[in-house]
């Protein structure tokens, strides 16, 4: 029930209305979601393609088999940190060693891949995967992709709230800006693909709040990267944010809703 009431007073006070006011709101914004307000305007907008640093990486990966870790004790998560750290140990001591910047666990990146100019930096999560449906979601993976604050000046945790007044106030269409997932095929380690959060086709709304939306892997390795604008990223993350908020607060029982 707490979390219900968490769940509420952020949507409420997010919009500035009471609930029935802030339920409409979310209702229109839904169907409306790329309003001129949220667009990024007066400037020629250049969609998002992969940094040439990156495929050659996945390029180099593909070469080796990478021994993949079962599951830790039924835990997938803990046998994925094992291959994090494996991923890392190879570029270490391959011709990237200068290009991998390591993080600290549970930040939104994995690694900071350092590009040739030895100055753009771009943030890269890694994903070992069966090729399932997995959460992806990171408020400030997303904040980061559609805004110029620095990785470094980013808080270590958002609401809603913070999210959505963060992209108002910090927007920005910079090339190559993304929140990058470098994706593993746990079944065959040589298959290995690099996707920006723009250029997903197959994001998949989940009405789960703690996980709003994930990717289905089967489905984005048989397609191409969508090199999307500014403005058509920002309809497909943040319209995608919007429906699985409001999915959410659809399947809660009426008599639990204030």
């Amino acid at each position: 029930m707490a979390f219900i009431k968490t769940i509420v007073m952020e949507l409420s006070t997010k919009f500035g209305f009471d609930y029935e006011n802030a339920m409409k709101f979310l209702n229109t914004k839904s169907e409306t979601i790329s309003k001129d307000e949220s667009k990024v305007s007066n400037s020629k907008q250049t969609p998002t393609t992969t940094p040439k640093i990156l495929t050659d990486i996945v390029n180099y990966l593909k070469q080796y088999n990478i021994n993949i870790s079962e599951a830790i004790e039924g835990e997938g998560r803990g046998g994925s940190l094992k291959d994090e750290g494996s991923v890392k140990k190879l570029l270490w001591a391959s011709q990237f060693k200068d290009n991998i910047r390591d993080e600290k666990a549970r930040k939104f990146g994995d690694m900071t891949v350092i590009d040739y100019d030895k100055k753009t930096e771009y943030v890269v999560n890694i994903k070992t995967s069966i090729g399932g449906t997995d959460n992806c979601f990171s408020k400030i993976g997303v904040v980061y992709a559609l805004t110029d604050i620095p990785a470094n000046k980013l808080p270590k945790s958002m609401n809603f709230m913070t999210m959505n007044k963060l992209i108002n106030e910090h927007k920005a269409d910079i090339p190559g800006r993304d929140y990058y997932f470098l994706c593993i095929d746990k079944k065959d380690s040589s298959n290995v693909m690099v996707r920006g959060a723009k250029q997903i086709q197959n994001w998949v709304v989940n009405i789960n709040p703690g996980n709003i939306l994930q990717v289905n892997w089967k489905k984005e390795k048989k397609v191409e990267a969508v090199n999307r604008t500014w403005d058509e990223a920002y309809e497909v993350l943040i319209g995608g944010v919007i429906k699985s908020l409001n999915g959410f607060w659809n399947n809660v029982p009426t008599d639990w809703k204030l």
